[in-house]
């Protein structure tokens, strides 16, 4: 019996590639292929700082621009809906409800648990950014001008959240990467960090400290704010204007040598 189990296994080995054995892309996410590219962004914003006439200082936590180079991972397609987090978490704590809209107003460690409860994580900082450009060096996937059709920003929301999804997805299958609400990840945030990025699969600051990252802008954001480099510590306490959602990771099977 053992004989006729071990020729089966030869048999189907022989026949069958070792891609028939790799995993399945999981419901609901879109396949990063490995790669690297250029973090960051040569250009120079002011963020704004504490009253509206006067600004911040530049957005230096954006630079210098730094290579960056990926294993391959999944993404979800979509930020996290309000209907798919009821029915994992059993509450809603988001300000405008919607079973389609985005769930909000999470901090950093519901986001965690809910990825982790449905088998996935966060993604990183550098995998975020990395979805986000679609292999571009622009300010967006698709150039260097915001563009109405693939974003929710203050120029076309209506100053209201809209459901996931209805504008055009990236070149990579991937909605809402800009604007609809601000997405968290996983990495501590590091004002300085990419100055000390590694490159190979870059993780944020090592040590802890006091915010988590959250990247992507929201549609309450004016367009400067809604960008692939964008990127703030998150709070997202009631004090706060951020409208902070979540979209989740999940490890890709690396390749055999």
């Amino acid at each position: 019996m053992k004989n006729m189990i071990l020729c089966f296994l030869v048999l189907w080995s022989a026949f069958f590639p070792a891609q028939a054995f790799a995993q399945k892309t999981p419901e609901g996410m879109v396949l990063i292929k490995p790669g690297c590219f250029k973090m960051g962004t040569k250009k120079v914003y002011d963020y704004l700082g504490g009253t509206p006439d006067k600004p911040d200082r530049p957005n230096d936590r954006e630079r210098p621009v730094h290579k960056v180079c990926l294993d391959a991972y999944y993404l979800d397609t979509h930020e996290v809906t309000q209907g798919k987090w009821e029915k994992v978490m059993r509450y809603n704590n988001s300000v405008l409800k919607g079973v389609d809209i985005a769930v909000n107003q999470l901090n950093w460690s519901e986001a965690r648990e809910f990825c982790t409860r449905q088998g996935h994580r966060l993604p990183t900082e550098a995998e975020w950014e990395f979805a986000a450009r679609t292999g571009k060096n622009t300010e967006y996937p698709w150039g260097d001008e915001i563009e109405a059709d693939y974003v929710w920003f203050i120029g076309n929301s209506g100053h209201t959240h809209h459901p996931v999804g209805t504008l055009k997805p990236n070149a990579w299958g991937l909605y809402d990467m800009l604007g609809g609400v601000w997405e968290w990840v996983e990495d501590w945030y590091g004002e300085f960090y990419y100055k000390d990025s590694s490159v190979k699969n870059p993780k944020g600051p090592s040590h802890l400290l006091s915010w988590h990252v959250i990247r992507g802008g929201s549609w309450i954001d004016e367009r400067e704010f809604v960008r692939t480099t964008i990127r703030y510590p998150g709070l997202a306490d009631n004090t706060e204007d951020f409208w902070v959602g979540v979209r989740c990771a999940h490890d890709a099977p690396k390749k055999s040598n």
